[in-house]
Parts: structure tokens; C-alpha cells; sequence
């Protein structure tokens, strides 16, 4: 990471503050270079230590599409390429992914009294989990530490539940990713060797994320019957729920004023933390407790029916989350409103 931050100087590959940044000053942003590196050299070591031939099989098609969506990334963060032509690349990435690897989301286990389903809805659900996961982590990516800190939680408890599931190579994948962000995190928090992740490191980390999502929900859809599958698509909903509902109120709220909803704004859930006096490192934890938090709830709640927990869990998250909107800060005077859209 150090090197990076040198060459990202050294060929003025930086980040200017503008209107709706939250950081000052000129800091690198190919941070996502690094996290690369260090996920994909750490997976090579533990396949050939630990996977079978499916797994390594598998290993390779994710090699090539981590390696052009680094590309991508680099591209955008370089150059600037629009957002159809950066979804297109996504959406290629993923179909290719379900594709080869027949990893898929083939069973909502109960949720919505839905169970198996078919083969083509499977692949098309996939595909459509994998983008929006990316997109959703990339758009999180707005104050220091939080994708990071949010994508390291994730894998955590990723890394746990493949664990005692059983499958080491999958909980050695989560564990990579943990590794390469808090060798990022360092430097992320630092204040002589800051450095983001860029659209390089969010799309590649949201990818690594969402491959971990759709192989927990595959597994679970053929083991529904094992403990630690039990609600399975709600758990994958509370540690992803700070990004997604997060994204699904910036869609609405950019529809509702006539943009479009890929256009760049500071109505985020964490700028309206930061807007509200704390600073990067408390929003960033704030938003790290309530992701432990919900998910906890839910598996505190896996002896419950897939879809009352489901029904608890969601009201809950939508609560807590429109809690920053609640509030106003007038002159240093704390008080509650009632949130609007």
C-alpha cells in the first residue's frame, strides 16, 4: 500500500474535494490496487493448500473477472467512463460468473413462501444481486473508513458462517478480503499516507462481497435443512442492509427531484451523519455497530420462521436508519423532527 500511495502522488492520481466530498486536501485514490493485490495473491496460496478441483476451477473464472473489473475501475478512476458503459461491464462480469461457476441464488429458503426456483430465474437473480451489490458498496464509499470498516464486518461474519458450515476454502476467501482492507484501513485513517479506494477498490470489494452473498445463499438453497442455513436470505438482507436501503432512499429521493439516479449527491444516510457535527471515524462506527447490531438481532432470531424474521427485522433497520434524519442540529441545540424523504 505504501508504494501505491507513492505512484498514485508521483503520477497525480488523486482526489480533489469538491461540492459533495467530505475529505480536504489532494489524496490518492487507487487504494483498490492494493486490496486487490493482497485478496487474489492470499486466495492463489489457500486454493492450492485447501480447494478441490471444482473449487480451482471456479478460482480461475473469478480470477479473470476480479482482474477486468481492477480494469475498469482503473479506467474510471483515471479517465472517467460513463455509467451505462460501467454497468455493461458489471453486468458481463456477473452473467459470466453465475455462468461458469453454477453458483446461483436457486432457493429463497422459505422467504415469501418461495423455495427452489427455476434455473433461468435463478441465473437472472444472481446476476441482478451481484450488480446491485456492487453498485450499492461502491456508493457507500463517501467518508473515511466506512467501506472499508463495513466491507471487513461483512466478511466476518461471512467468514463464520462458512466456517462452521464446513467450507474452510470459501471462509478462507472472506478471511483474504478482511486482510487486504485493514491493511487498508491503515492508511485510509492515516494523515500523512491517506488513501481511498477509488471505483477500483469498490467494485472489486463489492464484487469479493457479493460472490460471498450468492455462494452462502447457493449453499443454503442445497442444505436448507442445516442450522446454519436457517434464514439464510434474511441474514445476507441485515448485513447488507446499510448499503442497500441506503441506496434505495438516494434512488427515490434523486427520482423524486427529477435527476437521474446515478447522479452524484451528498443525500447519503453517512453525509447526514457528518452534516450533523460527528466525524468521519464516529459516522463510519455508528454505521459498523448497527450493521453487528441487526444481524445479531437476526440470528438471535434463527429459531423464528424465515419470514417473521423478516418481518421484524425489516421495520427495525428502516427505523434505526431514518433516525440521522430525525435529527437537526441547530447551533449546537439537538432536536427531533419528523424525517421526511
Amino acid at each position: 500500500m505504501p508504494k501505491v500511495v507513492a505512484i498514485s502522488k508521483a503520477k497525480n492520481l488523486t482526489a480533489l474535494p469538491n461540492g459533495r466530498t467530505s475529505h480536504k486536501g489532494v489524496i490518492p485514490t487507487l487504494g483498490g490496487v492494493g486490496v486487490f493485490t493482497g485478496v487474489v495473491l492470499t486466495i492463489q496460496v489457500a486454493a492450492i493448500l485447501f480447494a478441490n478441483y471444482s473449487q480451482l476451477i471456479d478460482l480461475m473464472v473469478f480470477n479473470v473477472l476480479i482482474l477486468l473489473l481492477l480494469l475498469v475501475g482503473l479506467a474510471d478512476d483515471i479517465m472517467k467512463i460513463s455509467p451505462k458503459r460501467k454497468l455493461a461491464y458489471q453486468l458481463l462480469v456477473a452473467s459470466i460468473f453465475v455462468i461458469a461457476t453454477n453458483l446461483n441464488i436457486n432457493s429463497f429458503v422459505g422467504l415469501f413462501g418461495i423455495y427452489k426456483i427455476s434455473l433461468l430465474s435463478a441465473i437472472l437473480f444472481s446476476i441482478f444481486v451481484i450488480v446491485l451489490v456492487i453498485n450499492a458498496y461502491n456508493l457507500i464509499d463517501g467518508i473515511d473508513g466506512l467501506a472499508g470498516v463495513l466491507g471487513a464486518i461483512i466478511s466476518i461474519i461471512t467468514a463464520l458462517l462458512f466456517y462452521y458450515s464446513g467450507h474452510f476454502f470459501y471462509c478462507l476467501i472472506s478471511l483474504a478480503l478482511i486482510g487486504a482492507l485493514i491493511g487498508f484501513l491503515v492508511f485510509n485513517f492515516s494523515r500523512n499516507r491517506k488513501i481511498f479506494l477509488g471505483d477500483t477498490g469498490s467494485m472489486v470489494v463489492g464484487f469479493v462481497l457479493a460472490i460471498q452473498m450468492i455462494t452462502y445463499l447457493s449453499l443454503a438453497g442445497n442444505n436448507p435443512d442445516k442450522e446454519i442455513f436457517q434464514n439464510a436470505p434474511v441474514i445476507v438482507l441485515a448485513l447488507l442492509s446499510y448499503p442497500l436501503l441506503d441506496t434505495l432512499r438516494v434512488f427515490c429521493v434523486r427520482i423524486c427531484n427529477k435527476k437521474s439516479p446515478f447522479s452524484a449527491d451528498r443525500n447519503h444516510i453517512h453525509h447526514r451523519l457528518i452534516d450533523l457535527g460527528l466525524k468521519h471515524k464516529w459516522a463510519t462506527s455508528l454505521i459498523a455497530l448497527y450493521t453487528i447490531g441487526i444481524t445479531l438481532l437476526v440470528l438471535a432470531l434463527n429459531h423464528l420462521a424465515t419470514n417473521v424474521v423478516f418481518a421484524i427485522t425489516v421495520p427495525v433497520a428502516i427505523f434505526i436508519l431514518v433516525i440521522p434524519f430525525a435529527i437537526q442540529n441547530n447551533s449546537g441545540k439537538i432536536k427531533f423532527v419528523l424525517p421526511t424523504l
